[in-house]
């Protein structure tokens, strides 16, 4: 994609004055523009955190006043190849790669905003997209993320950045003059 049809895209929803704005405004989040057409995502806040086997997850969950769940051992689990209906798949419990039966955090509280966790084997990502429109970002979802982020300095050097390696990813890696 040429980089003025790229610019086009990036830019559509909020200008680059209001995206550096954001990127300068919060210290751990970025704004993660959506990869789009039949992807079904949407435009989020991203970060995270470098997790060190399942003890990392624990203590880091623990920091942030995440509560694990445990999956009780032998509980089903959807078979590679085989299709089921929405409401069965909704049955299976979202378990954490590499642990002993962890449930994937999903959409909680932190900080009391509005968040969704998602671990995987190496690394624990919190994002944030408006509670009233979950394609996009606005400025509550930047108050949000403020929020958030008095949890996260304890956790500062443990933080990937950028948390997405991607030019969809407004980071300083990519986008350096927005932190001009």
């Amino acid at each position: 994609m040429s980089d003025d049809r790229w610019n086009r895209y990036l830019f559509e929803r909020h200008d680059r004055q209001e995206i550096a704005q954001w990127a300068r405004r919060l210290r751990y989040f970025r704004f993660c523009r959506a990869v789009g057409g039949h992807a079904n995502d949407g435009d989020e806040l991203l970060l995270a955190i470098a997790l060190q086997a399942e003890v990392g997850l624990v203590d880091v969950c623990a920091g942030l006043g995440i509560v694990l769940d445990a999956v009780a051992p032998g509980s089903p689990q959807p078979g590679p190849g085989v299709a089921y209906t929405a409401e069965a798949y909704q049955g299976f419990a979202s378990i954490v790669p590499g642990t002993k039966g962890i449930r994937q955090p999903g959409h909680i509280q932190l900080a009391g905003q509005p968040v969704y966790v998602h671990a995987r084997a190496n690394r624990l990502e919190i994002s944030l997209s408006d509670p009233d429109a979950p394609y996009e970002v606005r400025e509550a979802t930047i108050r949000s993320a403020e929020q958030v982020e008095t949890l996260l300095a304890p956790l500062a050097g443990r933080l990937i950045d950028p948390p997405r390696t991607s030019r969809h990813c407004v980071c300083p890696a990519f986008y350096p003059e927005m932190w001009n």
